[in-house]
Protein backbone atom coordinates (compact mmCIF):
# COMPACT_ATOMS: atom_id res chain seq x y z
CA UNK A 1 0.00 0.00 0.00
CA UNK A 2 1.39 3.36 -1.50
CA UNK A 3 2.43 6.18 1.10
CA UNK A 4 -0.23 8.05 0.36
CA UNK A 5 -2.53 6.00 2.46
CA UNK A 6 -1.36 6.75 5.35
CA UNK A 7 -3.09 10.15 5.93
CA UNK A 8 -6.38 11.83 4.74
CA UNK A 9 -5.25 15.52 6.03
CA UNK A 10 -8.49 17.51 7.41
CA UNK A 11 -9.51 20.83 9.65
CA UNK A 12 -11.81 20.29 11.87
CA UNK A 13 -14.98 21.52 10.29
CA UNK A 14 -15.44 24.43 13.49
CA UNK A 15 -12.03 25.42 12.14
CA UNK A 16 -12.48 25.54 8.31
CA UNK A 17 -16.35 27.28 8.59
CA UNK A 18 -14.41 29.92 10.27
CA UNK A 19 -11.20 30.13 8.34
CA UNK A 20 -12.71 30.30 5.10
CA UNK A 21 -15.51 33.23 5.87
CA UNK A 22 -14.98 36.25 3.33
CA UNK A 23 -13.03 39.52 3.57
CA UNK A 24 -16.98 40.90 4.03
CA UNK A 25 -20.88 39.96 3.68
CA UNK A 26 -21.84 40.44 -0.10
CA UNK A 27 -24.60 40.37 -2.28
CA UNK A 28 -23.45 37.04 -4.39
CA UNK A 29 -26.65 38.20 -6.59
CA UNK A 30 -24.81 41.11 -7.85
CA UNK A 31 -22.08 41.33 -11.12
CA UNK A 32 -18.69 41.50 -8.85
CA UNK A 33 -17.19 44.92 -9.27
CA UNK A 34 -14.09 45.04 -6.78
CA UNK A 35 -11.44 42.60 -5.29
CA UNK A 36 -13.28 41.96 -2.38
CA UNK A 37 -16.46 40.83 -4.48
CA UNK A 38 -14.30 38.74 -6.93
CA UNK A 39 -12.84 36.57 -3.57
CA UNK A 40 -16.32 36.52 -2.96
CA UNK A 41 -17.48 34.97 -5.71
CA UNK A 42 -14.50 33.00 -5.81
CA UNK A 43 -15.53 31.01 -2.63
CA UNK A 44 -19.50 30.64 -3.94
CA UNK A 45 -17.81 29.03 -7.01
CA UNK A 46 -16.12 26.76 -5.00
CA UNK A 47 -18.53 25.85 -2.33
CA UNK A 48 -20.45 24.86 -5.48
CA UNK A 49 -17.19 22.96 -6.65
CA UNK A 50 -17.50 20.98 -3.43
CA UNK A 51 -21.18 20.10 -3.34
CA UNK A 52 -20.59 18.79 -6.69
CA UNK A 53 -17.92 17.12 -6.05
CA UNK A 54 -19.53 13.72 -4.56
CA UNK A 55 -21.85 13.32 -7.66
CA UNK A 56 -20.04 14.81 -10.90
CA UNK A 57 -16.26 15.53 -10.87
CA UNK A 58 -16.37 17.15 -14.16
CA UNK A 59 -19.02 19.99 -13.21
CA UNK A 60 -16.86 20.19 -9.75
CA UNK A 61 -13.60 21.04 -11.81
CA UNK A 62 -15.13 23.38 -14.04
CA UNK A 63 -16.75 25.11 -10.65
CA UNK A 64 -13.16 25.35 -9.20
CA UNK A 65 -11.77 26.68 -12.36
CA UNK A 66 -14.09 29.54 -12.03
CA UNK A 67 -12.92 29.95 -8.58
CA UNK A 68 -9.86 29.77 -9.29
CA UNK A 69 -10.22 32.96 -12.21
CA UNK A 70 -12.41 34.82 -9.57
CA UNK A 71 -9.07 34.74 -6.90
CA UNK A 72 -6.74 35.75 -10.03
CA UNK A 73 -9.28 38.21 -10.63
CA UNK A 74 -9.62 39.82 -6.50
CA UNK A 75 -5.90 39.42 -7.05
CA UNK A 76 -5.59 42.21 -10.02
CA UNK A 77 -7.87 44.26 -8.36
CA UNK A 78 -5.87 44.58 -5.43
CA UNK A 79 -2.73 42.48 -4.69
CA UNK A 80 -2.46 42.52 -0.88
CA UNK A 81 -6.20 41.37 -0.97
CA UNK A 82 -5.94 38.71 2.36
CA UNK A 83 -8.56 36.64 1.41
CA UNK A 84 -7.62 36.08 -1.83
CA UNK A 85 -4.00 35.22 -0.91
CA UNK A 86 -4.99 32.50 1.05
CA UNK A 87 -7.52 31.25 -1.00
CA UNK A 88 -5.67 31.08 -4.12
CA UNK A 89 -2.98 28.49 -3.18
CA UNK A 90 -5.28 26.67 -0.58
CA UNK A 91 -7.28 26.17 -3.77
CA UNK A 92 -4.83 24.83 -5.82
CA UNK A 93 -3.47 22.67 -3.05
CA UNK A 94 -6.71 21.37 -2.92
CA UNK A 95 -7.55 20.41 -6.67
CA UNK A 96 -3.83 18.66 -6.81
CA UNK A 97 -5.29 16.53 -4.05
CA UNK A 98 -8.69 15.61 -5.74
CA UNK A 99 -7.43 15.22 -8.92
CA UNK A 100 -3.82 15.14 -9.74
CA UNK A 101 -2.75 13.02 -6.91
CA UNK A 102 -5.84 10.78 -6.57
CA UNK A 103 -5.15 8.25 -9.28
CA UNK A 104 -8.59 7.08 -9.41
CA UNK A 105 -9.07 10.47 -11.58
CA UNK A 106 -8.59 10.16 -14.96
CA UNK A 107 -8.24 13.18 -16.59
CA UNK A 108 -9.72 11.78 -20.31
CA UNK A 109 -12.91 11.02 -18.20
CA UNK A 110 -13.34 14.34 -17.03
CA UNK A 111 -15.87 16.06 -19.29
CA UNK A 112 -16.15 19.63 -21.06
CA UNK A 113 -12.84 20.51 -18.69
CA UNK A 114 -10.51 21.47 -21.66
CA UNK A 115 -9.94 25.73 -19.77
CA UNK A 116 -9.78 23.95 -16.46
CA UNK A 117 -7.39 20.79 -17.40
CA UNK A 118 -5.18 23.38 -19.77
CA UNK A 119 -4.77 25.62 -17.18
CA UNK A 120 -1.01 24.82 -16.16
CA UNK A 121 1.54 27.09 -15.57
CA UNK A 122 2.65 29.35 -12.92
CA UNK A 123 -0.55 31.25 -13.00
CA UNK A 124 -2.84 27.88 -13.77
CA UNK A 125 -5.10 25.95 -11.23
CA UNK A 126 -3.23 22.68 -12.12
CA UNK A 127 0.43 23.01 -10.83
CA UNK A 128 3.19 19.98 -9.54
CA UNK A 129 3.80 20.17 -5.67
CA UNK A 130 7.30 21.92 -5.92
CA UNK A 131 5.15 24.73 -8.31
CA UNK A 132 2.51 24.57 -5.59
CA UNK A 133 5.00 25.48 -2.96
CA UNK A 134 6.34 28.73 -4.59
CA UNK A 135 2.68 29.51 -5.17
CA UNK A 136 2.56 29.44 -1.09
CA UNK A 137 5.88 31.56 -0.80
CA UNK A 138 4.59 34.11 -3.14
CA UNK A 139 0.88 34.89 -1.28
CA UNK A 140 2.98 34.67 2.20
CA UNK A 141 6.02 36.90 0.85
CA UNK A 142 3.45 39.52 -0.84
CA UNK A 143 2.18 40.24 2.50
CA UNK A 144 5.66 39.97 4.59
CA UNK A 145 6.91 42.89 2.16
CA UNK A 146 4.19 44.98 2.20
CA UNK A 147 4.89 45.12 6.34
CA UNK A 148 1.56 43.10 6.99
CA UNK A 149 2.67 39.82 8.39
CA UNK A 150 0.05 40.36 11.21
CA UNK A 151 -2.81 39.48 8.57
CA UNK A 152 -1.58 35.85 7.78
CA UNK A 153 -3.51 33.51 9.05
CA UNK A 154 -2.00 30.63 10.71
CA UNK A 155 -4.10 28.43 8.21
CA UNK A 156 -1.97 29.91 5.52
CA UNK A 157 0.75 28.45 7.65
CA UNK A 158 -0.35 24.97 8.10
CA UNK A 159 -1.70 24.62 4.83
CA UNK A 160 1.82 25.61 3.48
CA UNK A 161 3.73 23.00 6.05
CA UNK A 162 0.99 20.18 4.23
CA UNK A 163 1.87 20.80 1.18
CA UNK A 164 5.84 20.86 1.88
CA UNK A 165 5.02 17.33 3.83
CA UNK A 166 3.60 16.32 0.29
CA UNK A 167 7.07 17.36 -1.63
CA UNK A 168 8.86 15.83 1.12
CA UNK A 169 6.80 12.42 0.26
CA UNK A 170 7.28 12.85 -3.32
CA UNK A 171 11.36 13.24 -2.81
CA UNK A 172 11.52 10.41 -0.57
CA UNK A 173 10.40 7.89 -3.57
CA UNK A 174 13.89 9.06 -5.05
CA UNK A 175 16.62 7.53 -3.60
CA UNK A 176 19.08 10.49 -5.02
CA UNK A 177 17.41 12.83 -2.57
CA UNK A 178 19.57 11.32 0.33
CA UNK A 179 22.78 11.98 -1.58
CA UNK A 180 25.29 14.41 0.24
CA UNK A 181 23.19 14.86 2.86
CA UNK A 182 23.98 17.83 4.27
CA UNK A 183 22.89 21.50 5.08
CA UNK A 184 22.17 22.49 1.32
CA UNK A 185 20.62 18.70 0.22
CA UNK A 186 17.11 19.81 -1.05
CA UNK A 187 15.43 17.04 1.34
CA UNK A 188 17.31 19.07 4.47
CA UNK A 189 16.02 22.52 2.94
CA UNK A 190 12.68 21.42 2.56
CA UNK A 191 12.28 19.79 5.66
CA UNK A 192 13.71 22.78 7.44
CA UNK A 193 11.37 25.02 5.71
CA UNK A 194 8.23 22.28 6.82
CA UNK A 195 9.43 22.33 10.52
CA UNK A 196 9.43 26.74 10.17
CA UNK A 197 6.39 26.17 9.08
CA UNK A 198 4.63 24.17 11.78
CA UNK A 199 6.78 26.11 14.54
CA UNK A 200 4.73 29.47 12.96
CA UNK A 201 1.33 27.84 13.94
CA UNK A 202 2.61 25.91 17.79
CA UNK A 203 3.62 29.28 18.25
CA UNK A 204 0.75 30.74 17.51
CA UNK A 205 -0.97 27.98 19.33
CA UNK A 206 0.29 28.13 22.04
CA UNK A 207 -0.14 32.08 22.70
CA UNK A 208 -3.96 31.58 22.15
CA UNK A 209 -4.47 28.37 24.31
CA UNK A 210 -2.02 29.68 27.17
CA UNK A 211 -2.91 33.02 27.14
CA UNK A 212 -6.70 33.28 26.10
CA UNK A 213 -5.90 35.17 23.23
CA UNK A 214 -9.08 35.82 20.88
CA UNK A 215 -8.95 33.49 17.89
CA UNK A 216 -12.13 31.36 17.39
CA UNK A 217 -10.21 29.03 14.94
CA UNK A 218 -8.08 27.78 17.36
CA UNK A 219 -9.13 25.05 19.60
CA UNK A 220 -7.37 21.66 21.34
CA UNK A 221 -8.78 19.39 18.17
CA UNK A 222 -7.30 21.49 16.16
CA UNK A 223 -3.87 21.63 18.24
CA UNK A 224 -4.02 17.83 17.89
CA UNK A 225 -4.27 17.62 13.97
CA UNK A 226 -1.45 19.52 14.14
CA UNK A 227 1.00 18.00 16.32
CA UNK A 228 -0.24 14.59 14.30
CA UNK A 229 0.80 16.00 11.06
CA UNK A 230 4.45 17.15 12.12
CA UNK A 231 4.70 13.98 13.30
CA UNK A 232 3.70 11.86 10.22
CA UNK A 233 5.88 14.70 8.21
CA UNK A 234 8.45 13.19 10.40
CA UNK A 235 7.75 9.79 10.15
CA UNK A 236 7.50 10.26 6.59
CA UNK A 237 11.50 11.34 6.38
CA UNK A 238 12.84 9.04 8.45
CA UNK A 239 11.37 6.01 6.67
CA UNK A 240 13.22 6.51 3.91
CA UNK A 241 16.82 6.81 5.66
CA UNK A 242 18.80 3.33 5.79
CA UNK A 243 21.91 3.82 7.50
CA UNK A 244 22.47 5.06 11.35
CA UNK A 245 24.55 8.03 9.62
CA UNK A 246 21.76 9.47 7.80
CA UNK A 247 19.67 9.10 10.97
CA UNK A 248 22.28 10.94 12.84
CA UNK A 249 22.38 13.94 10.27
CA UNK A 250 18.31 14.00 10.52
CA UNK A 251 18.57 13.91 14.15
CA UNK A 252 20.56 17.15 14.06
CA UNK A 253 17.85 19.17 11.87
CA UNK A 254 14.98 17.82 13.98
CA UNK A 255 15.24 16.63 17.65
CA UNK A 256 14.30 20.38 18.70
CA UNK A 257 11.35 20.09 16.78
CA UNK A 258 10.29 16.40 18.15
CA UNK A 259 10.85 17.70 21.87
CA UNK A 260 8.40 21.04 20.80
CA UNK A 261 5.59 18.76 19.30
CA UNK A 262 6.10 16.13 21.99
CA UNK A 263 6.09 19.05 25.07
CA UNK A 264 3.27 20.91 23.32
CA UNK A 265 1.11 17.38 22.19
CA UNK A 266 1.38 16.59 26.38
CA UNK A 267 -0.46 19.61 27.33
CA UNK A 268 -3.58 18.74 25.67
CA UNK A 269 -6.61 17.66 27.66
CA UNK A 270 -8.04 14.51 26.84
CA UNK A 271 -10.87 15.39 27.84
CA UNK A 272 -11.83 17.74 25.52
CA UNK A 273 -10.56 16.27 22.59
CA UNK A 274 -12.57 13.70 20.37
CA UNK A 275 -11.35 9.87 21.10
CA UNK A 276 -10.66 9.13 17.45
CA UNK A 277 -8.59 12.43 17.00
CA UNK A 278 -6.53 11.37 20.52
CA UNK A 279 -6.19 7.66 18.97
CA UNK A 280 -4.34 9.03 15.60
CA UNK A 281 -2.45 11.41 17.12
CA UNK A 282 -0.64 8.49 19.22
CA UNK A 283 -0.37 6.18 16.43
CA UNK A 284 1.43 8.89 14.64
CA UNK A 285 3.89 9.39 17.46
CA UNK A 286 4.53 5.61 17.67
CA UNK A 287 5.08 5.28 13.73
CA UNK A 288 7.56 7.98 14.11
CA UNK A 289 9.27 6.59 16.99
CA UNK A 290 9.31 3.26 14.90
CA UNK A 291 10.41 5.17 11.14
CA UNK A 292 13.77 5.54 13.47
CA UNK A 293 15.03 2.55 13.92
CA UNK A 294 17.12 0.45 11.18
CA UNK A 295 16.90 -2.70 13.39
CA UNK A 296 13.77 -4.78 12.36
CA UNK A 297 13.09 -6.68 15.84
CA UNK A 298 13.72 -3.11 17.68
CA UNK A 299 10.82 -1.53 14.79
CA UNK A 300 8.86 -4.26 15.10
CA UNK A 301 8.86 -3.56 19.17
CA UNK A 302 8.23 -0.12 19.27
CA UNK A 303 4.82 -0.62 17.00
CA UNK A 304 3.82 -3.01 19.93
CA UNK A 305 4.88 -0.70 22.65
CA UNK A 306 1.44 0.69 23.29
CA UNK A 307 -1.06 -2.27 24.04
CA UNK A 308 -4.26 0.41 24.21
CA UNK A 309 -3.28 0.45 20.70
CA UNK A 310 -2.68 -2.64 19.05
CA UNK A 311 -6.48 -3.58 18.16
CA UNK A 312 -7.33 -0.36 16.11
CA UNK A 313 -7.51 -0.97 12.76
CA UNK A 314 -6.24 2.46 12.01
CA UNK A 315 -2.90 1.34 13.85
CA UNK A 316 -2.66 -2.42 12.06
CA UNK A 317 -2.73 -0.36 8.46
CA UNK A 318 -0.06 2.03 9.47
CA UNK A 319 2.12 -0.32 11.19
CA UNK A 320 1.81 -3.14 8.38
CA UNK A 321 2.06 -0.30 5.22
CA UNK A 322 5.35 0.95 7.78
CA UNK A 323 6.59 -2.58 7.40
CA UNK A 324 6.46 -1.93 3.78
CA UNK A 325 8.56 0.98 3.67
CA UNK A 326 10.94 -0.40 5.92
CA UNK A 327 11.70 -2.93 3.18
CA UNK A 328 11.51 -0.64 0.40
CA UNK A 329 14.21 2.06 2.09
CA UNK A 330 16.90 -0.68 1.55
CA UNK A 331 15.49 -2.49 -1.80
CA UNK A 332 15.75 1.06 -3.67
CA UNK A 333 18.89 1.96 -2.45
CA UNK A 334 20.60 -1.74 -3.41
CA UNK A 335 21.13 -2.99 -0.35
CA UNK A 336 20.78 -6.36 0.08
CA UNK A 337 18.73 -8.26 2.56
CA UNK A 338 19.71 -11.27 3.72
CA UNK A 339 16.95 -13.85 2.23
CA UNK A 340 15.52 -15.53 5.77
CA UNK A 341 15.33 -12.04 6.47
CA UNK A 342 13.52 -10.53 3.95
CA UNK A 343 11.27 -13.97 4.43
CA UNK A 344 10.43 -13.65 7.97
CA UNK A 345 9.64 -9.35 7.50
CA UNK A 346 7.34 -10.43 4.25
CA UNK A 347 5.38 -13.29 6.88
CA UNK A 348 5.13 -10.88 9.36
CA UNK A 349 3.05 -8.43 7.49
CA UNK A 350 1.23 -11.31 5.53
CA UNK A 351 -0.01 -12.23 8.91
CA UNK A 352 -0.72 -8.72 9.86
CA UNK A 353 -3.00 -8.06 6.89
CA UNK A 354 -4.34 -11.28 7.31
CA UNK A 355 -5.62 -10.21 10.49
CA UNK A 356 -6.96 -6.44 8.96
CA UNK A 357 -8.69 -8.62 6.38
CA UNK A 358 -10.64 -10.18 8.55
CA UNK A 359 -11.68 -7.59 10.88
CA UNK A 360 -12.73 -5.00 7.44
CA UNK A 361 -14.99 -8.58 6.31
CA UNK A 362 -16.91 -8.27 9.65
CA UNK A 363 -16.99 -4.06 9.62
CA UNK A 364 -18.28 -4.49 5.90
CA UNK A 365 -20.95 -7.07 6.67
CA UNK A 366 -22.00 -4.66 9.38
CA UNK A 367 -22.11 -1.51 7.33
CA UNK A 368 -24.27 -3.66 4.99
CA UNK A 369 -26.67 -4.84 7.30
CA UNK A 370 -27.10 -0.78 8.74
CA UNK A 371 -29.32 1.32 7.05
CA UNK A 372 -27.67 4.50 8.59
CA UNK A 373 -24.08 4.38 7.81
CA UNK A 374 -22.28 7.80 6.54
CA UNK A 375 -22.04 8.57 2.98
CA UNK A 376 -19.08 6.33 1.39
CA UNK A 377 -18.23 4.81 5.08
CA UNK A 378 -19.17 1.27 3.11
CA UNK A 379 -17.90 2.13 0.22
CA UNK A 380 -14.40 2.94 1.44
CA UNK A 381 -14.06 0.11 3.20
CA UNK A 382 -15.00 -1.68 0.33
CA UNK A 383 -12.27 -0.14 -1.75
CA UNK A 384 -9.69 -0.89 1.63
CA UNK A 385 -10.29 -4.61 1.72
CA UNK A 386 -9.80 -4.47 -2.40
CA UNK A 387 -6.28 -3.11 -1.38
CA UNK A 388 -5.44 -5.27 1.50
CA UNK A 389 -6.42 -8.22 -0.70
CA UNK A 390 -4.24 -6.67 -3.60
CA UNK A 391 -1.18 -6.37 -1.16
CA UNK A 392 -1.56 -9.93 0.03
CA UNK A 393 -1.46 -11.11 -3.14
CA UNK A 394 1.93 -9.36 -3.96
CA UNK A 395 3.26 -10.01 -0.72
CA UNK A 396 2.58 -13.98 -1.17
CA UNK A 397 3.61 -13.36 -4.61
CA UNK A 398 7.63 -12.21 -3.55
CA UNK A 399 7.42 -15.04 -1.73
CA UNK A 400 6.49 -17.58 -3.83
CA UNK A 401 9.71 -16.15 -6.12
CA UNK A 402 11.98 -16.02 -3.36
CA UNK A 403 15.04 -19.67 -2.98
CA UNK A 404 14.90 -19.92 0.42
CA UNK A 405 13.77 -23.45 2.14
CA UNK A 406 10.14 -22.50 3.05
CA UNK A 407 9.21 -20.50 -0.24
CA UNK A 408 10.27 -23.16 -2.27
CA UNK A 409 8.40 -25.54 0.10
CA UNK A 410 5.11 -23.87 -0.95
CA UNK A 411 6.08 -22.17 -4.10
CA UNK A 412 2.79 -23.38 -5.92
CA UNK A 413 0.21 -22.26 -2.40
CA UNK A 414 2.15 -19.19 -2.28
CA UNK A 415 1.33 -18.30 -6.15
CA UNK A 416 -2.07 -20.29 -6.02
CA UNK A 417 -2.63 -17.76 -3.43
CA UNK A 418 -1.53 -14.45 -5.31
CA UNK A 419 -4.25 -15.75 -7.67
CA UNK A 420 -7.29 -15.71 -5.20
CA UNK A 421 -6.66 -12.24 -3.37
CA UNK A 422 -6.63 -10.97 -6.93
CA UNK A 423 -9.89 -12.93 -7.65
CA UNK A 424 -11.26 -11.87 -4.24
CA UNK A 425 -10.24 -8.16 -4.66
CA UNK A 426 -12.15 -8.03 -7.70
CA UNK A 427 -15.61 -9.59 -6.16
CA UNK A 428 -15.25 -7.17 -3.76
CA UNK A 429 -14.97 -4.13 -6.03
CA UNK A 430 -17.95 -5.03 -7.64
CA UNK A 431 -20.07 -4.60 -4.42
CA UNK A 432 -22.30 -1.86 -4.00
CA UNK A 433 -20.77 1.32 -1.69
CA UNK A 434 -24.57 1.90 -0.85
CA UNK A 435 -27.35 4.30 -2.27
CA UNK A 436 -25.41 7.61 -1.06
CA UNK A 437 -21.76 6.22 -2.56
CA UNK A 438 -20.57 9.25 -3.97
CA UNK A 439 -18.77 9.55 -7.28
CA UNK A 440 -15.21 9.07 -5.86
CA UNK A 441 -16.27 6.11 -4.40
CA UNK A 442 -17.33 5.04 -7.06
CA UNK A 443 -14.33 5.95 -8.91
CA UNK A 444 -11.53 4.16 -6.10
CA UNK A 445 -13.77 1.11 -6.46
CA UNK A 446 -12.58 0.73 -10.24
CA UNK A 447 -9.39 1.47 -9.79
CA UNK A 448 -8.69 -1.21 -7.49
CA UNK A 449 -10.49 -3.29 -10.30
CA UNK A 450 -8.36 -2.48 -12.36
CA UNK A 451 -5.15 -3.13 -10.32
CA UNK A 452 -6.42 -6.35 -9.43
CA UNK A 453 -7.22 -6.89 -13.25
CA UNK A 454 -3.67 -6.01 -14.51
CA UNK A 455 -1.99 -7.99 -11.71
CA UNK A 456 -4.27 -11.31 -13.23
CA UNK A 457 -3.31 -10.40 -16.62
CA UNK A 458 0.28 -10.79 -16.15
CA UNK A 459 0.50 -13.43 -14.23
CA UNK A 460 -1.81 -15.45 -16.46
CA UNK A 461 0.20 -14.35 -19.37
CA UNK A 462 -2.81 -12.38 -21.39
CA UNK A 463 -1.87 -10.33 -24.42
CA UNK A 464 -1.82 -6.47 -24.85
CA UNK A 465 -5.24 -7.22 -26.93
CA UNK A 466 -6.86 -9.03 -24.27
CA UNK A 467 -5.65 -5.56 -21.94
CA UNK A 468 -7.39 -3.71 -23.53
CA UNK A 469 -10.85 -5.98 -24.14
CA UNK A 470 -10.64 -6.67 -19.90
CA UNK A 471 -8.97 -3.69 -18.72
CA UNK A 472 -9.97 -0.70 -21.06
CA UNK A 473 -7.28 0.81 -23.66
CA UNK A 474 -7.12 3.88 -21.96
CA UNK A 475 -6.60 2.17 -18.70
CA UNK A 476 -4.19 -0.21 -18.59
CA UNK A 477 -1.19 2.12 -19.41
CA UNK A 478 -1.69 3.75 -16.22
CA UNK A 479 -1.85 0.51 -14.22
CA UNK A 480 1.45 -1.26 -15.85
CA UNK A 481 3.40 2.12 -15.36
CA UNK A 482 2.46 1.69 -11.44
CA UNK A 483 3.11 -2.24 -11.61
CA UNK A 484 6.53 -1.78 -12.78
CA UNK A 485 7.87 -0.49 -9.79
CA UNK A 486 6.67 -3.96 -7.95
CA UNK A 487 9.88 -5.82 -7.91
CA UNK A 488 7.50 -9.04 -7.67
CA UNK A 489 5.81 -8.67 -11.27
CA UNK A 490 9.17 -7.89 -13.43
CA UNK A 491 9.08 -11.16 -14.23
CA UNK A 492 5.73 -11.57 -15.88
CA UNK A 493 6.72 -8.36 -18.26
CA UNK A 494 7.89 -9.71 -21.93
Amino acid sequence: MSKNNKRQFKLPGSVLAKIRAPDSEQDTSKEPLTAVDFNEQGMVFEESGDRWFSSDLSKALRFYYRAHESYKQALKLDPLLNGALYNLPRLEFEVYNKFTKDESVISDDLINCADALNSCGPEGLFKDIQSLCKSFEVSINILHQAGKAEFIEWASYFNMAMCYFEYIENMGNDPSCLQNLGLKNELILTVQRCISLFDKVFCHMTNVLNNNAIDETVNLEAAAVVCTESYRMLASVYETLYNADLVAVMDSITSDFITKIDSFASTLSIDIIPPDTLTTLKIAKLMLNASRHQDFGQFLQVWSSENELNDILEKQLLEASSIRSFLEKYETNDIQIPLEIKWSVLSVMANQYRVINNKLRKEITLLENSKSSENDALSSKISLLCSVFIERADIDLERSLMETPDAMQHKSILFNNCKNFLKNALIFSKKSGGLRESISGKNIRKKKQREALMRLCLIEGKSQDEWNQIIGEKYWPVEIEAIANVDAYKNFFS
